[in-house]
């Protein structure tokens, strides 16, 4: 039986808001309400049948509602039992600098790392010029997947000084960048800039991450910055749309 979490509220028909988009509104709301809550029971939603008589609409609208909810990963869908709250999303803290090893640890997830490739190129002029580099200067590029209790979660193109990291080729780079950085070349990170977008995920993104093609995506590209204020990253990520939510404390001047 599902449990009834929702607060009945009627559609407004006079509006020019599409009935599927309202019951999503509410929904959302709802959904909200019950993440508040340290309960991390299984919490069903009511049958397409319920939700069709607590909004007093057909059942093409309140399919169009679910499938919305689903895409945005708000929740899950299982066949012959109906429909549920997904409690886990991943909330990122952008308001500093972290290892995102640390940070899933800190947060009850098991982190894993899959390195693709590691390969010394030429950096794009855009890099070249963020890591403040000579035309002749080589970087490398590393290629990773991250994931998180063995769910896909992101992928990474991480780029570092060939000159500053010379032997990163011969390290284990399924560990944190962090550690390398700290505990191998006595590289202290102090800060970066990033820059946030969306977009629709790519073929291949799309099966790395375990998602559907033009499923939307969050694409950050960030400079970090060690403490004597020279760049030594350039990292491009991209981050599944429906399972993370960034997060910023904001202060007055």
């Amino acid at each position: 039986m599902a449990e009834n979490f929702i607060t009945p509220r009627r559609i407004n028909k006079d509006l020019p808001i599409p009935y599927y988009y309202q019951i999503v509104q509410v929904l959302r709301e709802s959904i909200d309400d019950i993440e508040d809550k340290e309960s991390h029971e299984e919490i069903q939603l009511p049958s397409e049948a319920e939700l069709c008589e607590l909004f007093s609409v057909n059942r093409g609208t309140i399919r169009h509602a679910l499938d919305l909810l689903e895409r945005e990963g708000l929740i899950y869908r299982e066949k012959g039992r109906g429909a549920f709250v997904r409690r886990r999303r991943v909330e990122l803290d952008l308001s500093y600098l972290c290892s995102t090893t640390e940070d899933l640890k800190n947060r009850g997830w098991e982190p894993r790392t899959e390195v693709f490739s590691i390969t010394k190129v030429s950096p794009r002029s855009h890099i070249r010029s963020s890591l403040k580099l000579a035309e002749d200067e080589k970087v490398w590029e590393v290629y990773r997947r991250r994931l998180a209790n063995e769910e896909p979660i992101s992928l990474q193109r991480a780029y570092f000084p060939v000159d500053l990291m010379p032997d990163l080729i011969k390290l284990d780079l399924t560990q944190s960048f962090f550690n390398i950085w700290q505990n191998i070349y006595h590289i202290q990170p102090r800060d970066a800039e990033q820059t946030i977008r969306t977009r629709t995920a790519t073929s291949e993104e799309a099966e790395l991450l375990s998602i559907s093609d033009c499923d939307p995506i969050f694409e950050i590209s960030r400079i970090t910055y060690d403490v004597n204020n020279h760049p030594f990253e350039y990292l491009t990520s991209v981050w599944r749309g429906d399972r993370y939510d960034f997060y910023v404390r904001l202060t007055s001047r």
